[in-house]
């Protein structure tokens, strides 16, 4: 009897990185909270530059834990060529030595809708205000 692998996902929440490290701190704290919230250790920071862990550091992590799908949630508000080339370019030169792995990336945070209603409640709160 053959039985099909079963899934095992890991998530790298990424963003590009900042040359402040109180920037860089904030997605590392922002991740355990993740981790915490939802009782699941597959979940790494990864910055696309000026941070650590970078990208491909997160990635491995998640294979060596077992992974053998990766999703990319993107900590980015808008399309750019950093989501649509260069994130998708990292994930497959890290994972191009692991066969058998799949990967998404996640669209950018403004086109969830709940991202308005998110926006429209802080600015509500802002203009109650005057």
């Amino acid at each position: 009897m053959i039985r099909a692998m079963q899934r095992k996902v890991g998530i790298v929440v990424f963003t590009h990185g900042s040359r402040r490290p109180e920037g860089n701190e904030t997605l590392v704290r922002f991740v355990a909270q993740l981790r915490e919230r939802l009782h699941n250790e597959q979940i790494e920071p990864g910055f696309m530059e000026l941070g650590k862990p970078p990208i491909p550091a997160a990635i491995k992590r998640l294979v060596a834990q077992g992974c053998n799908h990766i999703h990319g949630y993107a900590f980015f508000l808008v399309p750019g060529s950093h989501l649509s080339e260069d994130i998708p370019f990292i994930f497959e030169q890290t994972l191009k030595k692991h066969p058998g792995m799949t990967w998404e990336i996640s669209p950018p945070l403004l086109d969830d809708p709940a991202m308005l209603g998110f926006v429209a409640n802080q600015l509500q709160q802002v203009l109650r205000c005057q």
